[in-house]
């Protein structure tokens, strides 16, 4: 038998902990990395699923639009926006789990309907208004675009539940799609959809980007990382030493991070404005009135960044009531100039600012007295609509900045629509429709 020394003894000891504990913390680190992996793959999956989602209601919204335009200019922008919406709701598609199918008729039918609405436009400009059956396929192509969306959105809720991921990610590996699955959803919206006419148009695909430098930028000095701190604490109303910098990031706002008391927020580094901030908190059940938040939260905005500011409309999401202010130039209201901000409904405390949209378009104007008047601009709205209020507005088309009478209409069936006249033109700009709930009311 051999003897070993108490003090060889101990070493041993020592080097299989040590062992132990090196292995332990290689397994750890595995384990860590496979969560962050998994992590990553879900944040893809439901950043996709949101954008899809979002891309087919946006779709459906616009069919339903092109029901009261009444001329070939504003259907074919309709045209021009439902190609740009179909191609990101096609991109955010590919990168889903989709199972054995290959979901021909959902790309098909996301191919089609832009391109068929370009085709209605040259019908308009050549004979003055559709065609019978034209009008019958955007019905037919709006309930499509309708059904996709009650899909998404019912697998969107499914998507929350982690187990699902597991389930869905299993089924993947498998090669076995369930019927209760995003991908089976799917699947069966296709065997609906095979049954739909094909829509026989001509027309050319086309898209564009418009890459746009924020106008309230252009000309600002870069501030120091202190000067940012001290705004930061002004939007969130922490002291100074509460906050942390975190990061700098560039991009077409190049903007400083701080975090601190559950508030995360970013400051622009070239004229020092707050761009995003957030605050994270547990809202308990709403107590507050909608013209409370209201209240509160135009004297935040006037705080950060003056009165000149009217609130457009609002919605409430998860206790959270986000109210969308737009610019007020004299008598223009500029709905290019957008700031939102976010309002608890229980305590009534700011939680959300985003100004990017008044970043980007906010500069100084000079209108020019309208070329045509009220009445004259309300005799080019479509007979199928009743005039409610009207008044005067900047909306962004193309890129550009269009001035418009904006008219608040009604339809036979008591919906609410927005439409757009040029002031100069007389052209129909934009059409909106009001989407109203107990949550508050959203112009799409």
């Amino acid at each position: 038998m051999i003897k070993i020394k108490k003090r060889t003894a101990v070493k041993i000891a020592a080097f299989g902990a040590a062992a132990l504990i090196a292995a332990s913390g290689v397994a750890y680190k595995q384990i860590k990395e496979n969560k962050y992996y998994k992590l990553q793959l879900e944040n893809n999956y439901s950043r996709s699923l949101n954008e899809l989602n979002a891309g087919v209601n946006n779709i459906s919204l616009i069919l339903q639009k092109a029901q009261y335009t009444n001329s070939a200019s504003g259907i074919s922008d309709m045209a021009a926006q439902l190609i740009g919406e179909t191609q990101l709701a096609k991109t955010a598609l590919s990168q889903l789990p989709s199972g054995e199918g290959e979901l021909s008729n959902l790309g098909r039918f996301l191919s089609q309907v832009g391109n068929y609405a370009v085709s209605i436009s040259k019908t308009l400009i050549a004979e003055g208004e559709m065609t019978a059956q034209q009008r019958e396929n955007l019905k037919s192509l709006s309930a499509s675009a309708k059904k996709i969306a009650e899909v998404i959105e019912s697998a969107g809720v499914s998507y929350n539940n982690p187990e699902y991921w597991a389930s869905e990610l299993d089924s993947q590996i498998s090669e076995a799609v369930a019927d209760e699955s995003l991908a089976g959803s799917l699947n069966e919206l296709e065997e609906n959809l095979s049954d739909s006419p094909t829509l026989v148009y001509d027309g050319p695909y086309s898209e564009h980007i418009l890459n746009k430098e924020p106008e309230m930028l252009k000309n600002a000095s870069e501030v120091t990382r202190d000067y940012a701190l001290s705004i930061a604490s002004k939007t969130t109303g922490l002291e100074k030493e509460e906050l942390v910098f975190s990061a700098e990031e560039d991009g077409d706002i190049p903007v400083f991070h701080y975090s601190g008391g559950n508030y995360n927020i970013t400051v622009s580094r070239y004229g020092g404005y707050p761009v995003y901030m957030r605050k994270t908190v547990a809202v308990n059940e709403s107590v507050l009135e909608h013209s409370q938040v209201l209240k509160k939260a135009k004297k935040y905005l006037s705080s950060v960044f003056g009165d000149s500011f009217v609130e457009t409309y609002y919605y409430t999401d998860e206790g959270v009531c986000v109210v969308s202010f737009a610019y007020i130039d004299g008598e223009t209201v500029c709905y290019t100039d957008l700031v939102k901000v976010g309002v608890s409904m229980d305590k009534g405390e700011i939680v959300l600012l985003e100004s990017s949209g008044y970043l980007y378009n906010h500069k100084d104007r000079a209108f020019a007295t309208p070329e045509y008047t009220l009445e004259q601009a309300q005799m080019m709205l479509s007979g199928t609509l009743s005039v409610k209020q009207s008044a005067v507005t900047l909306i962004p088309k193309s890129g550009k900045e269009v001035r418009c009478y904006e008219f608040l209409c009604s339809d036979s069936d008591g919906a609410e629509i927005l439409v757009y006249i040029n002031v100069a033109s007389l052209n129909e700009e934009e059409i909106l429709i009001l989407l109203k709930s107990d949550g508050g009311t959203l112009a799409k």
